[in-house]
């Protein structure tokens, strides 16, 4: 029997090490300079402790002179994207070519299991194809300016209570971890517009609310190992035949019955507040299938991330695409925009110079406004503040490793190397922030790296903090927004001092999905000497 056991065992090895390992000569026999992969994991240990985004950054580091070259996420072969010219084509160009960020079978493997791992695999990073099409072009009109004014009166209420935490924080005196604050903030930010309820995050220590979104993010080593796990062959039909939940269930079923719930309520009692939700309810209506007429493309980057797409009425969109939307807008935003408020407030701790000079700016929007918070059109007509943030993403982006699957057959220009249909793209936004091609003080906090004349003279694509093209961050407007308005509340009346906590130099903690630092920023908060306003 156990003769039995052991040579069964021993079958199924080899069969899998034949499946992992069958492309690994792929790019040897193109000819395509590559990193080395090995069993079962590829190019990228995931359980080395190491974060993806460092791991990956290293190899685009080693060929940072190579326009592409191969690597291998498990057993499948990814060309390394290192040139911002072939990411244009492939983010914008001939974006037709790869409007998905992983193939299907990828994503029928990542989201197998039971009802709850299904709601994630209809968020918008998580379908593809039409289906990705009709979500992304009927949610796309809530995110205009025109819609992100009536998000401002929801964001400046719980700046109020930011302010009233950095103002016990100044007089304790005493450093303390930002992101612990900002987090605070963005998720109060995030569940009164998005979710129509008050998660409580300053007052209550004891918010279910506050509690499941911190873990949402937080990936043991088995939360990674199931992951991988789902790439076996037979593991994802097991699991959906069991309909065994994965990932988050419990989290995951809270936030769903709220969304739930809430959309209950607004269809019970006509209650309309204009968050989120409702916009969405307004989406998926079916006379809601042109596009937004405030809609702008005021830029480069806001005409590449237009969607040409006619909708075809209700389609498949329901209440659980609002869940998934809702629920990916809470994952997308509450760690990101914490993190980058955390980053920049470590910043300017750091550069008081460029804290000085944005205080000066913020000011001067409070005395035009009659000593009153600036209105929507005075924060987005602030340019350091504006190139503050992005510098600070630039460094320190949230995402640093980002794939496309290719819907089509496509040769690379200027080359003859052809990407197949259901092969894969990768490139990572650190590794094309930090190249001195594109920065002219890549390693230094240099706001002025988003002034007009160095962004004129630089290729747009380089800069990755939300991506670029159809497929950019949809939430990018109301992210900007929240933090101008977070930066605005703190630096009126705080200024940041260096604390003596934060581990130097910052190393990203692989527990984390995003790029996050071991042992988290810290610094103290003072009153400005001006008095506070």
């Amino acid at each position: 029997m156990w003769l039995e056991i052991f040579l069964i065992f021993v079958t199924f090895f080899v069969l899998l090490y034949r499946y992992v390992t069958k492309s690994f000569g792929k790019w040897k026999s193109l000819g395509i300079p590559y990193t080395k992969p090995s069993f079962p994991m590829g190019t990228y240990n995931f359980l080395s402790g190491r974060h993806l985004d460092d791991m990956s950054a290293e190899d685009h580091k080693k060929y940072l002179d190579q326009g592409y070259f191969g690597t291998f996420l498990l057993g499948k072969p990814v060309l390394a994207i290192n040139d911002a010219n072939f990411l244009k084509h492939i983010e914008v160009k001939d974006f037709d070519h790869f409007v998905d960020r992983f193939g299907d079978a990828s994503n029928k493997k990542l989201f197998s299991g039971g009802d709850t791992d299904k709601i994630w695999g209809q968020q918008l990073t998580g379908i593809n194809g039409d289906d990705w099409k009709e979500l992304r072009s009927a949610f796309t009109p809530i995110f205009t300016s025109g819609k992100m004014k009536g998000m401002l009166k929801f964001i400046k209420h719980i700046a109020g209570d930011l302010k009233k935490e950095m103002e016990e924080k100044a007089k304790q005196g005493e450093e303390f971890e930002l992101k612990d604050v900002y987090g605070k903030f963005s998720l109060d930010a995030l569940a009164s517009s998005a979710f129509g309820v008050n998660a409580e995050s300053f007052t209550n220590k004891d918010s279910k609310f506050v509690r499941y979104a911190a873990t949402i993010f937080k990936h043991s080593k088995l939360d990674i190992a199931i992951i991988v796990a789902k790439f076996i062959p037979g593991v994802p039909q097991l699991l959906d035949t069991l309909k065994l939940n994965t990932f988050k269930a419990k989290e995951t079923k809270y936030f769903r019955d709220i969304i739930l719930q809430t959309i209950k309520n607004r269809k019970q009692t006509n209650e309309r507040k204009n968050d989120l939700v409702d916009l969405m309810l307004d989406c998926i209506k079916e006379d809601s299938a042109g596009n937004d007429e405030d809609e702008e493309e005021s830029d480069q980057y806001e005409k590449d991330m237009k969607l040409n797409h006619t909708r075809k009425g209700k389609h498949n969109l329901d209440e659980i695409s609002i869940v998934a939307t809702a629920m990916v807008l809470l994952v997308a935003g509450y760690d990101t925009t914490g993190m980058t408020l955390s980053f920049l407030s470590y910043e300017m701790s750091k550069n008081p110079e460029a804290q000085k000079k944005l205080q000066e700016e913020i000011d001067q929007a409070y005395e035009e406004a009659g000593g009153e918070f600036p209105d929507y059109n005075a924060i987005q007509s602030l340019p350091y503040l504006d190139m503050v943030i992005h510098e600070t993403l630039r460094i320190h982006s949230p995402v640093g490793y980002n794939t496309r699957s290719a819907t089509k057959d496509y040769v690379l220009p200027g080359t003859d190397i052809v990407i197949k249909k259901d092969d894969m793209v990768s490139w990572n936004a650190k590794s094309l922030h930090f190249d001195p091609k594109y920065w002219t003080n890549p390693t230094e906090f240099y706001p002025e790296h988003f002034s007009k004349e160095e962004k004129a003279n630089r290729n747009p694509y380089a800069y990755q903090a939300f991506g670029q093209g159809p497929r950019a961050c949809i939430g990018m407007r109301f992210a900007l927004l929240e933090a101008k308005v977070a930066v605005l509340s703190v630096l009126r009346n705080f200024s940041f001092k260096e604390g003596t906590k934060t581990q130097e130099p910052l190393v990203l903690d692989a527990d984390n999905q995003l790029a996050w630092v071991k042992g988290g920023l810290w610094a103290r908060v003072e009153p400005r000497e001006e008095g506070v306003h």
